[in-house]
């Protein structure tokens, strides 16, 4: 299996070709007199994929694999997107799909046609619908797809989210902030006390933004037969956040250079402590994509 979107699965066999990403970070330019524009970085901007697929009656009836494609579109909802190797990319939504037929049938139906599926990331407050497990798509049953064993399309009943999926989702939403965070330590260490002070906030801020995830990982961890391991790594990430924050408070323009560079340390540390899992943590999105968790 090439990849997973939600119930929707990809297939090389099933006719999936390609797989184009995409990445930006937004930033501000600020005019200055007598000089060039200064950059101040803002953010990280949403994360693009756009998907390449090859339908034809050999792979299942093209007619519904579009349709499914469509009806997920239209439901507006965020899906989970897995690749084959167990790395799990995050929520995203479908924004556009396209399809250009290459071969028709007499009555106008899609004998053979290259689609294109755009996606975007979705950052917001995202669970997975609770349904009961599913079976394959009937629309493919007797199908050369079906029979082969590489359905493109799976039934759109998936199981509640369990505790490996919850898991890896916080992962996911602490290895964004504390990378999100890192940007700004670094965008800022160059200046002098009193613009380093001014934005000790915003420094607070992403920090704060760290602690609910890491408390999520943390339950989520404790569930699992053989979460052990994870447990005590989101205590010591949650641990380095913290002293990154408590670094901040109090400062004042005679401290705040020294405060500044132990939080960004701390803030450094938290991030290594989380990617030294990273293997761990793939291995986890695996048993996921093979619904062994």
């Amino acid at each position: 299996m090439f990849a997973i979107l939600g119930d929707i699965e990809f297939t090389v066999a099933g006719g999936i070709s390609g797989l184009e990403q995409s990445g930006t970070a937004d930033w501000a330019e600020h005019a200055r007199i007598q000089g060039k524009p200064l950059l101040e970085w803002i953010g990280e901007g949403l994360d693009a994929c756009n998907l390449t697929m090859v339908l034809h009656p050999m792979l299942g009836d093209p007619e519904e694999r579009l349709r499914a494609l469509r009806q997920a579109k239209s439901k507006h909802e965020p899906l989970a997107f897995v690749m084959g190797s167990g790395e799990y990319l995050g929520a995203y939504v479908i924004t556009d799909i396209s399809n250009t037929m290459r071969r028709g049938t007499a009555v106008g139906q899609i004998a053979a046609a290259t689609v294109q599926v755009s996606l975007k990331e979705y950052t917001g407050a995202f669970n997975r619908r609770v349904l009961r497990p599913g079976l394959l798509d009937p629309a493919l049953s007797g199908t050369a797809a079906a029979a082969m064993g590489s359905p493109g399309l799976i039934s759109k009943l998936t199981p509640p989210a369990s505790p490996t999926q919850m898991a890896i989702a916080h992962a996911k939403t602490v290895g964004n902030v504390l990378r999100a965070g890192k940007n700004v330590y670094d965008s800022v260490k160059s200046g002098n006390p009193s613009m380093i002070l001014g934005q000790v906030p915003q420094l607070l801020s992403i920090t704060a933004r760290a602690i609910e995830p890491l408390q999520g990982f943390k339950l989520a961890a404790g569930l699992l037969d053989d979460g052990a391991d994870l447990s005590r790594l989101s205590d010591n990430v949650l641990g380095s956040v913290m002293g990154s924050r408590s670094s901040l408070n109090p400062v004042d323009l005679g401290n705040i250079a020294d405060r500044f560079a132990s939080s960004r340390e701390s803030l450094g540390q938290a991030a290594t402590t989380l990617n030294s899992a990273s293997a761990r943590l793939a291995g986890l999105a695996a048993q996921v994509l093979t619904r062994r968790a």
